[in-house]
């Protein structure tokens, strides 16, 4: 197991966003309190090789899709694309293993343009990357029977992968805010009060209860 970068960038933002009392600090806690719940179930449940169930991760992405899937209107279309592609990169490893290099990058970077050219949001996106990685998990199952000697569930370049491809996100549109608000400030003092304030992106986080 490599280092579970995932897992420390979730606990670092639950206890950023509860120090600076943000309004995300409510998902982030729901989120650390989903894998404190699924590591106790792994701990307490025999997990048996060759299927290593990550359960603490797994509980993550299900509160995390079902989060995701209450903020989106287009869940059907996007999901099923997704799955699609997530499920041809698993053929692709089965059967052609080790032929182009870097086959990992190159589906993540096909899957993640699927999803936002089918959804055009944030919660969208996530909906769709996560819910096609846990249908995934079925097919990888049955996949990968008889195969394959070990295999963690989820991967850990799916794991980490989301987290940081969401964090960066969430993190470019927090910083795309606090420069919108500032150039806002600065002409509010130079030419007086306006109501330009309300027509700006909201960010995405405020979206959170």
């Amino acid at each position: 197991m490599i280092f579970p970068y995932g897992e420390w960038v979730l606990l670092f933002l639950t206890l950023l966003t509860w120090t600076e009392k943000r309004d995300s600090r409510r998902f982030f806690l729901i989120l650390t309190i989903a894998w404190l719940l699924g590591k106790g179930a792994e701990i307490g449940l025999a997990v048996t090789v060759p299927w290593h169930w990550n359960l603490a991760r797994l509980a993550v992405m299900m509160v995390f899709w079902v989060w995701a899937l209450q903020r989106t209107k287009r869940r059907f279309i996007p999901l099923f694309f997704t799955t699609i592609i997530v499920g041809a990169e698993t053929l692709f490893v089965v059967n052609e293993p080790g032929v182009f290099p870097y086959v990992s990058w190159l589906f993540a970077v096909v899957l993640i343009s699927v999803a936002w050219l089918t959804t055009k949001s944030y919660w969208g996106t996530a909906a769709a990357l996560t819910g096609s990685a846990l249908l995934n998990l079925a097919f990888v199952r049955f996949t990968y029977d008889g195969i394959i000697r070990y295999v963690d569930l989820p991967s850990e370049f799916v794991w980490n992968l989301g987290v940081g491809l969401f964090t960066v996100w969430s993190g470019l549109g927090l910083g795309r805010q606090f420069f919108t608000e500032r150039k806002l400030q600065a002409a509010d003092a130079e030419f007086g009060p306006s109501n330009s304030g309300g027509n700006y992106e909201q960010l995405e986080e405020r979206k959170l209860p």
